[in-house]
């Protein structure tokens, strides 16, 4: 007997649903075109470009972090061959809360956060837990890039 949902007079086959619900999906994923793009390198040199070609800024000197909040920029005491350097070799560290203003037109967003569990500034990377906020939505909670590379089996 064949899995079908009736709607009515009609039977329509599972597997056809299925293929429906992915076929809007990635329709409404592929015309999804942003309106900004900002990749922003912490603590890195004013521009540098990634191993894909993406040119990336610098935050030093920008708008961006709040002002008259100490940090450190430092480079990553070691990188693994399969690491790019850009942009995970450079960072600006905080020893306390901060935040980082970043004013964007409305409309839906992605978001992607580059992470590399180095010790930067003679701090061992284990000990580097934080969380990421937006507005009143958490992104990550007691983050820690160390354990999660660990747990994936990651460079």
């Amino acid at each position: 007997m064949r899995n079908t949902y009736k709607l009515g007079f009609e039977s329509i086959p599972i597997p056809f649903i299925l293929y429906l619900a992915f076929t809007i999906h990635a329709t409404l994923a592929a015309n999804y075109v942003p309106t900004e793009k900002i990749f922003l390198s912490c603590g890195g040199p004013p521009t540098c470009t990634d191993t894909d070609g993406q040119q990336w800024n610098t935050d030093i000197g920008s708008k961006h972090p709040s002002p008259n909040v100490k940090s450190i920029v430092s480079q990553a005491a070691t990188q693994d061959p399969s690491v790019p350097s850009v942009p995970y070799m450079n960072a600006r560290v905080f020893p306390s809360n901060f935040t980082y203003s970043i004013p964007v037109v409305a409309g839906r967003k992605f978001v992607r956060l580059y992470f590399y569990p180095a010790s930067y500034a003679s701090l061992n990377a284990s000990d580097g837990v934080f969380s990421v906020t937006t507005g009143s939505y958490i992104l990550l909670n007691n983050f820690s890039a160390a354990q999660t590379t660990e747990a994936l089996n990651f460079a």
